[in-house]
């Protein structure tokens, strides 16, 4: 039951960030793809077979599921790196690049975290669209953290809870308590 929560969860989810990025599509881009697809013309929806719109390259398996939730059974969606390579160490083959050229599409990760991505495609002369599927929500690349961390220290040191804090250690005042070393008290056994 739990599982297919998950599921649901993780499907809506997908949906939603692959549409957020349909709508980012500038018109050039939309052309390219509808040059790509073909539309069905045939009036009699019993006898339309699923069409392939086209061979779609990830850069990773997770990106991959993302793909196939959002296209099903439309498109074929092939993996750069055909190794469990992780994702910061992959370097694309020759061969690699040569199948990334004749690909339609090509979704990757984003946020740097394929740091092969920006140069082959800048190097390739006929690449194909790229989308990142993962940014930050102010387009930016990277998270700054250190911006980020002295933000909430300034806040924490300009609001923050002073009267629930304490500095330094609690004192006991141990004074009263009798001492339990004395064993003068105590008979010795023969």
């Amino acid at each position: 039951m739990m599982n297919a929560n998950m599921l649901k969860v993780a499907l809506v989810s997908s949906i939603m960030i692959m549409s957020s990025l349909a709508g980012c599509l500038s018109d050039d881009v939309v052309d390219e793809i509808d040059d790509i697809v073909d539309p069905i013309t045939d009036p009699d929806p019993i006898s339309v077979e699923p069409v392939i719109y086209g061979n779609v390259m990830v850069s990773t398996y997770h990106v991959g599921e993302l793909v196939k939730a959002v296209g099903g059974e439309n498109i074929t969606v092939e993996y750069m790196s055909q190794d469990n390579i992780p994702v910061h160490d992959y370097e694309p083959t020759p061969a690699d690049i040569i199948r990334l050229s004749e690909a339609d599409l090509f979704f990757y990760h984003g946020l740097g975290l394929e740091p092969w991505v920006e140069s082959t495609l800048s190097a390739m002369t006929n690449a194909p669209p790229s989308f990142m599927t993962h940014t930050m929500p102010s387009g930016e690349a990277t998270v700054d953290y250190d911006s980020f961390l002295v933000s909430n220290l300034c806040d924490l040191m300009t609001e923050g809870p002073f009267e629930s804090t304490t500095l330094g250690m609690m004192h006991d005042d141990h004074d009263d308590h009798d001492d339990h070393d004395d064993h003068d008290d105590h008979d010795d056994h023969d």
